[in-house]
């Protein structure tokens, strides 16, 4: 078998070796070449015949299986972690300064202002039994400004629509629905896949920016 070919492990086979590490994670000591070759099936699973690169391969690999996910990251250990993954400490300073300084991209600004306006209204005492939704319907013009969108285009809400509470068209281009779901949507992205960056933003720009910010939406409001 090449080098580069690994043995994949089937779920008894990772069952076991997830008893083992946890054993042995607790009595604070590594695998034994004996149990390391049980839960592999053997030298030849990683290409190599010297016992020390089969052991090393072996701890490696079955580190990334089982405990990648289960890694709780502290200022005590990242040091320890760092080491494994760069040269030297200037390495790791580099990356850490290169992604700190890494400019925001402007479509996620405007996201991310978006989302700080719904999750501020969220926190306000007269709407804390409110959802997204409800805040995003109630300041609708306002969240479609900040995303990008035309409010005049965008229809009246069923409710509006029942209680005559607004004047209609005949036609919008927008359907109030859809673009609420849409806003919600990218709330919800943001907080999942963008929440590194989006708390590095509110860290380093909102709390700098955010008088003027509060100030723009009052106007907002007031303009209706």
């Amino acid at each position: 078998m090449g080098a580069g070919k690994k043995k994949k492990f089937n779920r008894k086979e990772k069952k076991f070796a997830f008893k083992i590490l946890a054993r042995n994670v607790r009595r604070e000591r590594k695998l034994t070449l004996k149990e390391a070759k049980k839960i592999t099936g053997g030298l030849s699973a990683y290409g190599t015949s010297d016992p020390k690169k089969f052991y090393s391969n072996v701890q490696q690999e079955l580190a990334h299986l089982f405990f990648q996910d289960q890694i709780i990251y502290s200022w005590k250990n990242l040091g320890q972690y760092a080491m494994g993954l760069y040269e030297d400490p200037q390495a790791a300073m580099d990356v850490l300064t290169a992604n700190a300084n890494k400019p925001f991209k402007k479509q996620d600004l405007r996201r991310f202002y978006l989302v700080k306006f719904i999750d501020e209204q969220m926190t306000k005492k007269e709407n804390k039994d409110k959802g997204p939704r409800t805040i995003v319907t109630e300041n609708m013009k306002i969240c479609c400004t900040l995303n990008g969108i035309d409010f005049n285009k965008v229809s009246p809400s069923k409710t509006q629509i029942k209680k005559k509470l607004v004047k209609t068209k005949s036609f919008y281009d927008l359907d109030h629905d859809k673009v609420v779901e849409q806003i919600i949507e990218k709330r919800r992205r943001v907080l999942v896949e963008k929440k590194i960056e989006f708390n590095r933003w509110i860290k380093e720009e909102y709390k700098y920016k955010s008088k003027q910010f509060n100030a723009y939406i009052a106007r907002k409001k007031l303009l209706g």
